[in-house]
C-alpha cells in the first residue's frame, strides 16, 4: 500500500465550534478520515522486511484499497483495528495483539470486497475486524475457506449498523467490567429506543454517532450504577451499561460521542503538558482525575449538559431540571479549575474557554427552584464523600 496518507487539520472555526459542544457530520466524518489515517500509518509501520507474512498482508490490503476502498475502508474504521494497530506497534506483547493482526484486517477486508487472497496467519486467529467470529486458523488460509459466524448487530437506522461484543483475546484493557451473557434482545430494544429519541430530538447528536460509532460493547453497571467508558485507541466504540431507559441511553450516547470526537482532536493538538502528573477532583468521579481525564470529563459533561437543556426544553421535567442543573454547574467549576491549572497549551487555552463560555451562558438560565436546591445539594454531597473519602 502507498503511502498516501493526509495531512488532517481542522479550521480554527470549527476547532471552536468543538470547543462549545458543536460538531455535526462532516466534522465528524472528517474526525473518522483522521484516525484512519492514524491507523493506516500504524500498519504500515508493522509492515517490515523482518515480517514477510505482515509484509504480503499490507500490500493485498493496498491491492483491496485500489480495487474496494470502501471495503478496506470499512474495516480500518472498526475500532480493533484502531486498537489492535496501536497495541501491535507499541505493546506486541498483548494477547492476540501482535503483527499478524495484518493477515486478520486484510483477511476481514478481502471478504468484504468479494475477493479471494490467500494469507499466511503467524498466530491463532479467532477474529476478523468487523465481521465476526472465525475458527482458528494457523498458515496459510484462502480466504473463501475461512469458516466465519457475523457479529450480533443493530440496525440503528439505514446505514447505521452497531456490532455487538467481540473482541479478540486479551486486546482490552484491564478493568473495563465487560458484561457476561448480556441479554441482546433487551439491548437491541433500549438502543433501538434511545437512538429514535435522539434521531427525533437530537438530530445533531445523532448525526455525530452515525459517522463515529460502528459497534457497542456491554459493560456491568458500576458500584455507583451506570457505568460507561471511552477507549482512546478504539475509536468507534461505545462501552457502557444497560440503561433504565431510553432517555438514559441516550444521553450516555451523547455522552461517549464527545469523549470521541475529543480523543482525535488530541491526536491532532497537544491541548495539554502531557508531564503533568497531578490530580484533580472531578465532581462526577468518585477519583481524583489527571489532567487528560479532567479535560475528558469536562467536555463529556458540557454534552451531558446540553443534553438535558434541549429535554427540559421539549418538555416540563424534574429530571432534565436537576440534571441541567447539576452538570452545566459541575462543568463551568471544572473548567475554571482546568483554566487555573497552568497544565494547558495556548490551544487547550482556547479550547477550554470555549467549554466555559458555553456554559456561562447557560447558567443564566432559570430553573425551577427545588430542582436547583436538589442539584446545588447533589453537588454538595458528592464532594464532600470525596473530601471524606467515601
Amino acid at each position: 500500500m502507498t503511502a498516501d496518507l493526509a495531512w488532517h487539520t481542522v479550521t480554527e472555526a470549527v476547532f471552536d465550534d468543538l470547543a462549545g459542544g458543536g460538531g455535526g457530520r462532516e466534522v465528524a466524518r472528517a474526525l473518522v478520515s483522521a484516525r484512519r489515517s492514524r491507523t493506516l500509518a500504524f500498519l504500515r509501520l508493522l509492515a517490515t522486511d523482518r515480517d514477510p507474512a505482515a509484509a504480503q498482508a499490507f500490500a493485498v490490503l493496498g491491492d483491496l484499497r485500489a480495487h474496494d476502498p470502501g471495503a478496506v475502508t470499512r474495516v480500518l474504521d472498526d475500532p480493533a483495528v484502531g486498537l489492535w494497530a496501536t497495541a501491535a506497534l507499541l505493546r506486541g506483547d498483548r494477547g492476540e495483539s501482535t503483527p499478524g493482526c495484518l493477515a486478520q484486517i486484510a483477511a476481514a477486508a478481502a471478504i468484504r470486497a468479494g475477493v479471494v487472497v490467500e494469507l499466511l496467519f503467524t498466530a491463532p486467529t479467532t477474529v476478523l475486524p468487523s465481521l465476526g467470529t472465525v475458527e482458528p486458523i494457523v498458515g496459510r488460509a484462502r480466504t473463501d475457506r475461512l469458516r466465519w459466524t457475523p457479529f450480533p448487530a443493530v440496525r440503528m437506522a439505514p446505514g447505521v449498523r452497531w456490532t455487538f461484543g467481540g473482541w479478540p483475546r486479551g486486546l482490552l484493557p484491564d478493568g473495563l467490567g465487560l458484561a457476561v451473557r448480556p441479554d441482546f434482545a433487551l439491548w437491541q430494544e433500549r438502543l433501538e429506543a434511545a437512538w429514535e429519541l435522539l434521531a427525533t430530538d437530537h438530530p445533531v447528536v445523532a448525526a455525530e454517532l452515525a459517522e463515529l460509532v460502528s459497534a457497542v460493547t456491554p459493560l456491568e453497571p458500576s458500584d455507583v450504577g451506570e457505568a460507561s467508558a471511552t477507549v482512546g485507541d478504539a475509536l468507534g466504540c461505545v462501552f457502557l451499561s444497560l440503561s433504565a431507559d431510553a432517555e438514559m441511553m441516550a444521553v450516555t450516547l451523547a455522552h461517549e460521542v464527545h469523549h470521541a470526537k475529543l480523543t482525535v482532536l488530541m491526536d491532532l493538538f497537544p491541548l495539554f503538558d502531557t508531564a503533568d502528573d497531578r490530580l484533580f477532583y472531578a465532581p462526577w468521579r468518585t477519583d481524583p482525575r489527571p489532567v487528560a481525564g479532567l479535560l475528558h470529563g469536562a467536555y463529556a459533561h458540557l454534552a451531558i449538559a446540553g443534553f438535558w437543556r434541549e429535554r427540559r426544553q421539549l418538555a416540563e421535567s424534574a429530571r432534565a431540571h436537576q440534571e441541567f442543573a447539576r452538570w452545566r454547574e459541575a462543568t463551568w467549576t471544572v473548567s475554571q479549575m482546568l483554566l487555573d491549572s497552568g497544565a494547558l497549551t495556548p490551544l487547550g487555552h482556547r479550547f477550554v474557554c470555549g467549554i466555559r463560555d458555553r456554559v456561562q451562558v447557560w447558567l443564566s438560565e432559570a430553573v425551577p427552584a427545588s430542582d436547583l436546591r436538589t442539584a446545588t445539594r447533589l453537588l454538595a454531597e458528592h464532594r464532600q464523600r470525596w473530601a471524606s473519602g467515601g
